[in-house]
C-alpha cells in the first residue's frame, strides 16, 4: 500500500499549513515544510484516556529526507506556522506498516515567548 499517495498526500493537502523549520545549528538553517497543526493538543502518555494534552504538530518523515535534514537535527530546533513560533521540545516517529521513513514525525512543541 502506498501510504504517501493514499493517506498523506490528501491529508497534508487539505489540513497542511506552510511552516519554516529553523535548525539549532550555528547557521540557523531554515527549511520550508508543510505540517498539520495540532497545537490545540496531542494526547501524550501510556493511556490516552488520561494522558496529558500538549501542543504539537505532525510532519511527514519524507519531508525531512527530501530537504536533507536528519531527524536528530530537530533537537532544540524552532518551527513557525500559523503566525506563531514554537520550540521543538521532543519528537517521536509515527511509522506506517512499511516503516518509519514512510510515516510521520510527531513534534511536541513549547511556545516561544515574544
Amino acid at each position: 500500500m502506498d501510504y504517501a499517495a493514499l493517506l498523506f498526500d490528501p491529508a497534508y493537502s487539505i489540513y497542511g499549513v506552510d511552516a519554516v523549520l529553523t535548525l539549532a545549528d550555528t547557521a540557523g538553517t531554515q527549511v520550508p515544510l508543510v505540517v498539520i497543526d495540532k497545537t490545540a493538543g496531542l494526547p501524550i502518555g501510556p493511556n490516552v484516556e488520561i494522558g496529558t494534552i500538549i501542543p504539537g504538530a505532525m510532519l511527514r518523515a519524507s519531508a525531512l529526507a527530501d530537504n536533507g535534514v536528519e531527524r536528530d537535527a530537530l533537537d532544540e530546533a524552532a518551527i513557525a506556522f500559523n503566525g506563531k513560533t514554537w520550540r521543538i521540545s521532543s519528537f517521536y516517529p509515527k511509522p506506517v506498516p512499511t516503516g518509519e521513513a514512510n510515516g510521520e514525525i510527531v513534534l511536541v512543541l513549547e511556545a516561544v515567548d515574544g
